[in-house]
């Protein structure tokens, strides 16, 4: 069986792995909230003038209730591309609306294993075991997996006071039907139901279709329109 280690993020795989390959990128997704619409999501992945990469994802409410609370959510990361796999070194999260704002800055410190994070006015420091990530390098990352071969996931991801263990199992590919067309896509699903992505080698590293289940209970899902 092909597995991620923990903490580690090495394949055990018989035979030679594929490489990811990392490219600059732009796609569009639509995103939909327990069914209703609530707007487009922009997300575009580049290098930068030191080597580093910066993924960038940006949603604003433009149909319904999302439209009427000005509601505009940004993600980005920086990271350092390292044996074909995401390092994380800042994360940032801005979520801004009529009722509520949220921040989120997490700075990973790699030779200390620590990050450093700060929500709101809440700050807080701990360790990050090896190959730790952010939640949005780690689309990334599950991608250079199903690359990869690898039929189970278990990596740490940093949120907001501690970096949480996740498993994730990579299934058979499917055929799937979203904006941009159809695709044969392999899903990969988190061991609690909370999130499953797709994807598609046609697409490369971003997925084809996102679905999570957020903190209120409802389900998002994002799902592409455009590259």
């Amino acid at each position: 069986m092909h597995k991620i280690a923990l903490g580690l993020l090495l394949i055990v795989a018989t035979g030679a792995a594929q490489a990811a390959e990392l490219k600059p990128a732009n796609a569009v997704y639509t995103v939909t909230r327990d069914g209703s619409a609530i707007g487009d999501s922009n997300f575009s992945l580049k290098q930068n003038s030191d080597g580093s990469w910066t993924l960038t994802s940006e949603t604003r409410g433009t149909s319904g209730k999302a439209r009427l609370l000005g509601i505009d959510v940004r993600e980005e990361s920086v990271f350092r591309w390292n044996g074909g796999k995401p390092q994380s070194v800042v994360y940032d999260y801005h979520q801004n609306s009529m009722i509520k704002s949220r921040t989120r800055h997490i700075e990973f410190d790699a030779a200390a294993q620590q990050a450093h994070s700060q929500e709101n006015k809440d700050r807080f420091s701990y360790a990050t075991p090896p190959g730790t990530t952010d939640r949005a390098t780690l689309q990334l990352l599950l991608a250079t997996a199903v690359i990869e071969g690898a039929h189970e996931i278990d990596v740490p991801v940093a949120v907001r006071d501690r970096a949480e263990p996740q498993r994730y199992a990579v299934a058979k590919s499917e055929a799937i039907q979203v904006p941009a067309g159809s695709f044969t896509a392999t899903r990969v699903e988190r061991s609690d139901g909370k999130a499953i992505n797709w994807y598609a080698p046609s697409v490369g590293l971003l997925p084809v279709k996102v679905q999570q289940i957020s903190g209120d209970g409802s389900t998002v899902v994002l799902e592409l329109k455009q590259k």
